[in-house]
């Protein structure tokens, strides 16, 4: 069993500490279902999380840096 630890580096009334256990053979899409787990439980928006992870196009992004840097 693994573990996904994450402890806030300073102190406040927040949530200072949370620990996940996780199978050492989780692929990538479970990890990234455990790190928006982890976001959600450090009181970001459940929204936002989803707005954060949200699976973009290569493609789409390529262009848009082309139009940006063409001007």
């Amino acid at each position: 069993m693994d573990k996904l630890i994450y402890t806030r580096g300073t102190h406040s009334k927040e949530i200072q500490k949370v620990e996940l256990d996780v199978n050492e053979s989780i692929d990538i899409y479970d990890f990234k279902r455990v790190c928006k787990r982890l976001a959600c439980a450090l009181g970001y928006n459940s929204k936002s999380v989803e707005e954060a992870f949200e699976t973009k196009s290569i493609d789409a992004t390529s262009n848009n840096i082309k139009k940006i840097l063409k001007g």
